[in-house]
């Protein structure tokens, strides 16, 4: 039987390969965006402002939706402290208040790593210990990854007060092609992978140890989460197998370009030539989820793109990666 499935946001790099994969596994999507374009025919669009709860009951009083998946934030901090308070905050309440008053079985949140404090744009902390699991305090000090946390106690909330059944996924670095939004750096970088003579990685030096997770990746955790029992009202860290030293990630590139001069210093870095990981042991001992790409095949995935007649017709206008970022 099909599953009805309302993704808030799934125009977006990772909603789209959400939707992506939701659509494989036949499920009926429901699209719930705002101005955006979707790449999809077979999708249904509601197009509203989550900021607007009048809109959100206006377009959604009469939907049934099994499970809904989140991702609507902004993809950093804009400078604009009221703004990422509407989108990020009270766009998020309007949907679980949504929620909690229709027949929702899943409602996946889509967080991030920025919960815990590291954001790009802010000073590097280093973290209490290594690898970081979903225990780790979390210290946010600037708007974006504030947000992302008030985002995580606002779900826990609703699934503690209301029962609404929430799954937070705490995102790291994504990594594939088409990268937008919050992974505009990755469209960057394949441009100067295209050119094939010189390309500046996501690391301040080569002895830099940072986390990423493939987006083939993210998409499988958030329908393995919509499915299993033991997920609701967890956290769950979202990264890949192991973490990557800068070495690590120029060597995996001259592999597939031999030709390519390859350089630290990159405008941002995960870890700001310190180090840090993530565990994933978690979600491998409570639903079963292993990361299934490596490193190597991100990268791979990335120079295939750009070899392919679809990176030349790529939508290049999108979001900057956010304030101190670009």
């Amino acid at each position: 039987m099909s599953i009805n499935t309302l993704v808030v946001g799934g125009t977006g790099w990772v909603g789209e390969e959400i939707v992506s994969q939701l659509l494989k596994r036949n499920d009926n999507v429901t699209l719930l965006i705002n101005n955006t374009k979707s790449i999809y025919k077979n999708v249904k669009i509601i197009k509203t402002d989550i900021s607007n709860n009048e809109q959100i009951k206006l377009n959604l009083y009469d939907q049934n939706f099994d499970v809904i998946f989140h991702i609507a934030s902004l993809p950093g901090d804009t400078g604009d402290p009221r703004q990422m308070m509407d989108v990020n905050v009270n766009g998020l309440l309007n949907l679980l208040e949504y929620s909690k008053n229709s027949n929702v079985k899943r409602f996946i949140l889509s967080s991030s790593i920025s919960a815990l404090e590291w954001y790009p744009a802010t000073k590097f902390n280093k973290p209490d210990y290594l690898p970081i699991d979903e225990n780790h305090p979390c210290r946010p000090k600037d708007m974006y990854s504030s947000t992302k946390r008030m985002q995580e106690l606002l779900a826990l909330s609703f699934y503690h007060q209301y029962k609404v059944p929430v799954t937070i996924l705490r995102l790291t670095a994504v990594v594939g092609p088409k990268g937008r939004g919050g992974g505009r750096g990755y469209f960057e970088m394949a441009k100067m992978l295209k050119k094939r003579k010189t390309v500046t990685i996501p690391h301040f030096n080569e002895e830099e140890l940072c986390h990423y997770v493939d987006i083939r990746d993210v998409g499988r955790l958030h329908l393995i989460a919509s499915e299993h029992k033991k997920a609701i009202g967890e956290i769950f860290n979202c990264c890949g197998s192991r973490p990557t030293t800068g070495k690590e990630f120029g060597d995996i590139i001259k592999k597939y370009i031999p030709e390519i001069n390859v350089k630290c210093g990159f405008p941002w870095s995960m870890a700001q030539g310190g180090e840090i990981s993530f565990s994933m042991k978690k979600a491998k001992d409570m639903i079963g989820f292993v990361p299934k790409y490596s490193m190597d095949e991100s990268i791979k995935s990335i120079i295939k793109w750009i070899d392919s007649p679809d990176y030349e017709t790529f939508d290049k206008n999108e979001l900057s990666y956010g304030q101190g970022v670009s």
